[in-house]
């Protein structure tokens, strides 16, 4: 067995994504800055992720990291198999890999929740490595749940209610998270018996807002066990510009960065737009960007038609120019029906964009309402609408809440200082382990 490594000596990390480059989400750029802040800080990185797809190589260097691709049975057209069943060849040869390389690592970080935790917490048993798993989403909260599982999940009708198909508006089970652990038990067979070994398991947990920690401590995880430390941003990249726009540009371009999933709630948006702009009788032109593809772009598209709203919403799709974006626009808004600690919130807010966004988690942790921001009840068009209003016509307060977001990010979210808290994180762990 190696020597363990003293805090301030260089370590050998293994960071663990369920997917990662070329991929893009939340997730799998917080997992790449990560492992890239590591990297710059001295510490020997090794990405491992699955090959989602056979062509892909099995080894490849990205960025400078060296990546890791754990493959299983794939589909005739190539793609990996995900599922019920799927998932047991691509857990074999994970299992197979870190096992092999059960020496390689001072310490293993898994970004995700899920069986692939559970076996590494298997493999870390006999070998001592600390093993850390970030919890990215508490999911939906209990009353939403139960509503979910009485009714079925739809996309928000409002005013459109009987003018539009049930089956336009249906959300398939899949196409839904319950939060990451219960996410375990519904999605793949035996997903309960990997959850209660995690929770027996030397497993620490890094949960990024306080709801996701209240999460696990109900889901049945020792509180000792948790560590909230949430997602960072380099204050240095991303950043205000000096031309910001001002009153006199009658223009209002208000910003959404989301896939459009159901959790994102980007339908719920486009109800609050219609209500606004039915009573705008201002001289200001409000405008609304869509950044972002999903399963679910046809039903919006068709939603925002059904409500006479084309004229000021534009489709962007997937933007590598986000920051020019966010650069052009006047506020942000992100209209989540849950959330673990969403990156788009943070880059907007690090921008110096007002933001109106909803209380679910992680958003109501970057945001204290009214002072940098402005926070409604998610599912909910009519307060989300007045509060689009008053962002967009309140031209003081709006700059007032973007300078605040902006201190906010720098003070409590500067990616460096969040890197140091994890490698502090993972020295205490391995003093634990002696």
């Amino acid at each position: 067995m190696p020597e363990q490594p003293t805090p301030g000596k260089r370590l050998r990390i293994c960071v663990f994504s369920f997917m990662f480059h070329p991929f893009v989400g939340g997730s799998e750029a917080q997992a790449e800055k990560h492992a890239q802040q590591l990297r710059a800080l001295g510490h020997d990185v090794t990405v491992m992720t699955l090959r989602h797809y056979k062509h892909w190589d099995k080894r490849s260097i990205h960025n400078g990291l060296p990546i890791l691709r754990i493959g299983g049975l794939y589909y005739p057209d190539g793609r990996l198999r995900i599922g019920r069943t799927g998932h047991l060849p691509y857990e074999l040869m994970t299992f197979i890999k870190l096992w092999r390389m059960r020496h390689h690592f001072d310490v293993i970080h898994m970004m995700q929740v899920g069986t692939l935790g559970a076996i590494a917490a298997f493999i870390t048993r006999f070998t001592g490595t600390p093993l850390l798993i970030s919890v990215q989403s508490a999911g939906p909260t209990q009353e939403q749940l139960t509503r979910i599982r009485q009714q079925g999940a739809m996309l928000m009708a409002d005013t459109l209610e009987g003018k539009l198909p049930p089956e336009l508006l249906r959300v398939p089970a899949g196409d839904w998270t319950a939060g990451d652990l219960d996410d375990m038990k519904r999605s793949i067979y035996w997903g309960g018996l990997f959850q209660r070994y995690l929770k027996r398991s030397h497993a620490r947990y890094q949960v990024l807002s306080h709801r996701s920690a209240a999460y696990l401590i109900a889901n049945g995880i020792a509180q000792e066990k948790i560590f909230r430390i949430p997602n960072g941003i380099d204050t240095e990249q991303v950043r205000p510009i000096e031309r910001r726009p001002t009153p006199e540009q009658r223009e209002r371009i208000i910003t959404c960065v989301a896939r459009m999933e159901y959790p994102k709630g980007v339908d719920v948006l486009l109800h609050a737009w219609a209500r606004m702009m039915r009573e705008w009788h201002s001289d200001i032109q409000p405008r609304l960007r869509l950044v972002g593809e999903g399963a679910f772009r046809p039903q919006i598209e068709r939603i925002a038609s059904e409500l006479g709203i084309l004229d000021s919403v534009e489709f962007l799709g997937l933007r590598r120019d986000v920051m020019d974006l966010l650069h052009q626009s006047w506020g942000f808004v992100l209209p989540s029906r849950w959330e673990g600690m969403p990156n788009a919130l943070l880059e907007a807010m690090a921008c110096g964009l007002p933001c109106v966004a909803t209380r679910v988690s992680g958003s109501e942790d970057l945001i204290v309402d009214q002072e940098n921001g402005l926070l409604v009840p998610p599912e909910d068009p009519v307060a989300m609408a007045q509060a689009l209003r008053h962002l967009i016509e309140d031209h003081e307060h709006a700059e007032r809440m973007g300078q605040a977001a902006r201190t906010t990010v720098e003070r409590d979210y500067n990616l460096k200082a969040i890197v140091h808290r994890t490698i502090e994180l993972y020295y205490s762990l391995l003093t634990e382990k002696k």
